[in-house]
């Protein structure tokens, strides 16, 4: 009942091992997106699932940002999907939490302090008065965190569909925050 379609890109060109490296996990995250909502997709209502996928090359890093939107005729749909990964374009090995930060609980933290500050100041905060109430979508845990790349002004954090609300929220939390916690290895990433 449903018709699937991800478009994506890959590395074609520097190290043929690197690059070799990198597609693979690039085409895995491609099925990925198939086999993440294929299996709960609807039963009884025509579904599409349309996904893209575009590389970004920076200063020692290859990162691949997954977009794309499940829908069928129900409530609450569309529903919007997200995926990121983050290669070394050295090495082709996956950049993540545990090897960018020197203290991944530390970085975790600074990411879940930022998030607070600057997703008021991006998206509309409720309507009713008061602060912005946060809740275990802010906590200081891979899970929330998931979805990263590497751009000019600092890591860009995309949210989940309903982490908070619906849409796929996008924020950056500058080098100047992180720097201190990047690894040796990594601090050409801040470009």
């Amino acid at each position: 009942m449903g018709n699937w379609v991800v478009h994506y890109e890959r590395v074609g060109a520097g190290d043929p091992g690197v690059a070799e490296e990198i597609n693979g996990v690039i085409d895995a995250e491609a099925r990925g997106q198939v086999a993440t909502y294929e299996p709960s997709a609807t039963k009884t209502n025509p579904w599409t699932l349309n996904v893209d996928g575009r590389l970004m090359k920076r200063p020692v890093t290859i990162s691949a940002l997954f977009t794309g939107k499940y829908n069928t005729d129900q409530p609450n749909m569309p529903f919007h999907t997200v995926a990121t990964r983050v290669f070394d374009c050295r090495s082709g090995i996956l950049i993540d939490w545990d090897n960018l930060f020197t203290d991944k609980k530390a970085g975790l933290a600074r990411l879940a302090e930022q998030t607070k500050r600057i997703i008021p100041t991006v998206y509309a905060p409720p309507k009713r008065p008061g602060v912005w109430q946060f809740g275990s979508e802010v906590a200081p845990v891979d899970d929330n965190y998931r979805f990263w790349i590497p751009t000019d002004e600092g890591v860009e954090l995309h949210f989940g569909d309903w982490q908070f609300g619906r849409g796929l929220p996008v924020i950056t939390v500058g080098w100047s925050e992180l720097q201190d916690l990047i690894a040796p290895e990594f601090q050409a990433i801040t470009g």
